[in-house]
């Protein structure tokens, strides 16, 4: 994981009777993996934890608080070193594709060509070319 990503506990029942129930925390899966947990209310706190899984099994109170992530899961990391994130799959990561219509046009003046690309200047692998390869002759099935 290379960013910090944000959660929020909600609790359909409080089996205490301190924190209430709905979002009663908010907190931050750091990238070496501890957590920060800042709890909500009128006496608010924070807490640190060293994984996730020590924060839900003390605060979970067996399924009656949940986790939900603000934050989408992060997407894979890649291997190249010229991407900001590492040259993810296609189909993910942190540059989207953009398509435009081509100046080019045949003689009745309609466009003949588009061009595909990574968003921010970011350059295209082989893999991505099959990824879209792919989708452009793929045949529906009925």
């Amino acid at each position: 994981m290379t960013q910090p990503r944000r959660f929020h506990l909600q609790r359909t029942t409080d089996i205490t009777g301190v924190s209430g129930t709905g979002r009663v925390a908010d907190g931050i899966l750091w990238t070496d993996g501890t957590v920060s947990v800042r709890w909500l209310g009128e006496r608010p706190s924070t807490v640190f934890w060293d994984n996730l899984a020590h924060a839900e099994h003390v605060h979970g109170h067996g399924g009656h608080t949940r986790i939900v992530w603000d934050d989408p899961e992060p997407a894979p990391r890649g291997d190249c070193p010229h991407c900001p994130d590492g040259h993810t799959p296609a189909d993910s990561g942190s540059q989207p594709w953009h398509v435009h219509v081509a100046p080019e046009r045949d003689g009745d003046g309609q466009p003949i060509r588009l061009y595909v690309e990574r968003a921010a200047g970011a350059h295209v692998a082989e893999s991505d070319a099959e990824w879209i390869r792919a989708r452009l002759t793929r045949v529906e099935q009925p």
